[in-house]
């Protein structure tokens, strides 16, 4: 068990990410003020929050990382590169829609959106530890499974793409937009569809025949 003094500074860490979750999803990145973040967070002084983080784009470096389900899907990717296609894509796209279809992903997604669109660290940081860093992973797993006869030969990052493009559409039109005619897709059956589509065309050439 860790010092108490370690352990008090980890809760006050904690209490402050969740706090800052809420006040960057209710006002906006730009928006929510220190003072938003220290009374969501329920801590004292607003100062405090630079005890603990940088700056607000640090704060909201550590929300993503801490609190956005996505990261921990990409942190165990390791564990399907060697898994045929069939096997680790629906098990990797159920994972994906169920994720996003937790009020954290939607949240953080609000505000990252809106904030990169005008902010270009906030973009860099975004992709670094999101899309790009999930992209480049699904990649490196389609070229292994390229050399190893699976899938047919293609520039990865183009089937990368080929395949995440469905699911943050559904996430976008469904969670963001709320466009009514997606909304009684669950996403069971848009991670389903997805894969199907995907592997259908990317079989072998041989399997195609």
């Amino acid at each position: 068990m860790p010092p108490r003094d370690e352990q008090d500074y980890e809760e006050r860490r904690q209490q402050i990410i969740r706090g800052a979750l809420d006040a960057f999803a209710a006002k906006g990145f730009d928006s929510a003020s220190n003072k938003d973040i220290a009374e969501a967070a329920k801590i004292g002084s607003p100062g405090l929050i630079y005890h603990y983080f940088r700056d607000k784009v640090d704060l909201l470096h550590q929300v993503i990382l801490e609190q956005m389900p996505l990261i921990k899907i990409m942190d165990s990717a390791e564990a399907m590169m060697d898994q045929p296609p069939e096997v680790a894509l629906p098990e990797l796209a159920r994972k994906l829609l169920g994720a996003i279809h937790q009020w954290p992903t939607v949240a953080i997604a609000r505000v990252v959106i809106a904030e990169s669109m005008h902010n270009k660290r906030v973009a860099s940081m975004v992709s670094d530890i999101g899309p790009g860093r999930g992209l480049r992973i699904l990649a490196t797993y389609m070229e292994r499974q390229m050399d190893a006869g699976r899938l047919r030969r293609m520039n990865p990052h183009i089937a990368a793409r080929l395949l995440a493009g469905p699911i943050i559409a559904y996430m976008l039109t469904n969670y963001i937009f709320e466009q009514p005619e997606i909304q009684n897709v669950l996403p069971e059956e848009m991670a389903q569809q997805t894969v199907a589509n995907f592997l259908r065309a990317m079989a072998p050439d041989a399997v195609r025949g």
